[in-house]
């Protein structure tokens, strides 16, 4: 029988279908661009977290330097539809904001349709699996719009990890560039296909799926088009994070251990 999980046992992810139309989603990710143009104040304004345990609870804007760690620079806005519950009235004040919210709003709910899906796909290997992810609130889906920026070509966007939650659907690229594998000898070049999306395999999967024989995604994201470098952005993505209750993500350490800095 060919179940999610014999899948994952193949490759580190599964293309799945994602019916919301391309249309809608880039509507979304213009209403995060506009909110970028939003003061500093406005945009940080949103602070929650919802698993300060692991490091894919945090909700609303982040900008990213480049460090020793890091080493690409970005910024990113964390949604979950529980900011419509901490912040009616400051997006009352706010329409740029509520309108970024309310078009993110459907995306993480065909989201999260997605991950149930899967999670009850996986159940039938690892019962308990899709309660461990969907049986308190808030549920831990966290979809991340990000916007990679980058001052010379044939570097790094991000650089190599594994995510730091249980599971990751990529869900939309403006570009290409993402390079997945199980270690750094195997990366290879992966394209999105319109309407379908990325489940990954993340490193925390072992908290969900006790006992899984299978390999976490190892992959990175780099630069493919010198007609980017310089201008306002390289790239724009849009992904969703996924972990259960009362976890603890490893260390940046563990998640980028096998990362050596180098020029490609």
């Amino acid at each position: 029988m060919d179940t999610l999980y014999s899948r994952l046992q193949a490759q580190p992810y599964a293309r799945v279908a994602f019916p919301m139309p391309s249309s809608q989603i880039k509507g979304a990710v213009e209403a995060f661009f506009a909110f970028l143009k939003e003061s500093q104040s406005i945009k940080a304004h949103i602070d929650l977290d919802i698993a300060p345990q692991h490091r894919r609870g945090e909700i609303g804007y982040r900008l990213r330097e480049a460090d020793d760690l890091y080493g690409d620079s970005k910024e990113f806005f964390h949604f979950h539809p529980i900011i419509f519950d901490h912040y009616a009235d400051f997006l009352g004040e706010n329409p740029v904001v509520a309108h970024f919210m309310a078009c993110a709003r459907p995306l993480w709910e065909a989201t999260t349709t997605i991950v149930q899906d899967m999670m009850q796909n996986l159940d039938q290997d690892f019962p308990g699996a899709y309660a461990r992810i969907f049986g308190a609130s808030p549920v831990h889906v966290i979809l991340r719009f990000l916007k990679y920026d980058w001052a010379a070509c044939g570097a790094y966007l991000a650089k190599p990890h594994y995510d730091a939650g249980s599971f990751t659907l990529a869900i939309a690229e403006s570009c290409g560039g993402l390079r997945m594998g199980t270690l750094p000898e195997n990366l290879a070049p992966l394209t999105h296909v319109p309407g379908q999306a990325l489940f990954m395999v993340s490193s925390n999967y072992g908290k969900i799926l006790d006992g899984a024989e299978i390999a976490p995604a190892w992959h990175d994201v780099i630069q493919m088009d010198e007609t980017k470098v310089g201008k306002p952005f390289s790239r724009w993505a849009v992904v969703a994070f996924v972990d259960g209750h009362g976890v603890e993500a490893l260390s940046r350490e563990e998640t980028r251990k096998w990362y050596v800095a180098q020029t490609l």
